[in-house]
């Protein structure tokens, strides 16, 4: 199985009581379109993308599937603060997927990433993607981290 992590690209500025709102910046928007080819390159063709439903992770998780493919589905138990409980509920829904997408928040997806891994920590810039294979059941440190893409290798793509 593998597990994929992308974290939201850039995205405006925090507002005071209002931060779920937020949605990317143009500058995000052209960083995530840039990395198309290199999500390619890397077949990185989930069966099935679990996005945050707030804006800027379902911008990132639409921008994803229009370069790869598919739909993503939003899911509320990826909003900011989820565990990696949360994501293994919303990924139960979907017991025939052997490759999943996480589109989400920090510090969420590197304490999963970190968690699955057995690594001391693991950082994910906006825009990251990380994946993971498991040779079995996606459990605490039972994952190798295959690949973390810095999203400064975009324009390089």
């Amino acid at each position: 199985m593998i597990l994929f992590f992308l974290r939201h690209g850039k995205a405006g500025q925090p507002r005071a009581g209002d931060d779920d709102a937020r949605e990317l910046t143009d500058d995000g928007i052209a960083a995530l379109e840039a990395a198309a080819p290199l999500w390619r390159r890397l077949n990185a063709r989930p069966d099935v993308v679990l996005s945050s439903p707030l804006p800027r992770a379902l911008q990132t998780a639409e921008l994803f599937c229009a370069a790869v493919g598919g739909t993503p589905v939003t899911d509320d138990r990826l909003r900011p603060g989820a565990g990696w409980g949360d994501m293994a509920r919303a990924m139960a829904e979907h017991p025939d997927a052997r490759r999943v997408m996480f589109v989400g928040h920090e510090p969420d997806l590197s304490s999963a990433t970190a968690l699955l891994t057995g690594a001391s920590s693991v950082r994910m810039r906006k825009g990251s993607l990380a994946a993971i294979e498991f040779y079995g059941v996606p459990e605490p440190g039972t994952g190798e981290l295959a690949w973390l893409i810095d999203p400064d290798l975009y324009a390089e793509a």
